[in-house]
């Protein structure tokens, strides 16, 4: 049995798809926040309070989705299994009123002590934010480590978050 080669058009065409994600993955990116990780506090669905603040000996997770994503949908048994074991701040941008994310949040298993509704787009602006589902990987000592626009594995997560934790 003879394995038959790509043609050089079938080789070109895979080449031009690769460059034009990359070329959209950086578009995607060029604004973000770097450096210091942006300062701020906001309550979550379940009433609690919770900020940006670094964790002194591990990686934290800021991740922004929407509820009309339907690459975060995907994603979010990803984020919800990140979630038991790092401080991972998840904020719905632009995704309906509290009661209407609540309930979003029931249907989709997800926690309520970590999610934030963004209602207004305010913290996604002060992050530079364009596309979701976007991660920032924030280090111990409060800097972003990595950025990622699109969607992760939870291996993916985890190596990220273990790395900014070193």
């Amino acid at each position: 049995m003879q394995i038959k080669r790509p043609s050089r058009k079938t080789i070109m065409q895979m080449m031009m798809v690769i460059l034009a994600i990359f070329i959209i993955r950086a578009y995607q990116q060029q604004d973000l926040t770097t450096g210091l990780v942006p300062s701020f506090s906001s309550q979550t669905l379940s009433g609690e309070v919770i900020s940006s603040n670094p964790m002194p000996d591990q990686g934290v997770l800021i991740h922004f989705w929407a509820t009309w994503c339907p690459v975060c949908k995907l994603e979010n048994d990803n984020i919800q299994a990140i979630s038991k074991d790092y401080k991972v701040l998840n904020i719905a941008i632009q995704s309906g009123s509290d009661l209407e994310l609540q309930t979003y949040a029931e249907d989709n298993n997800m926690q309520l002590d970590n999610l934030i509704n963004d209602q207004s787009g305010s913290i996604s602006k002060m992050f530079g934010v364009k596309g979701t589902p976007s991660s920032f990987f924030i280090n111990p000592k409060g800097r972003i480590q990595f950025t990622e626009v699109g969607y992760v594995t939870t291996l993916g997560y985890r190596l990220r978050l273990w790395w900014a934790g070193l």
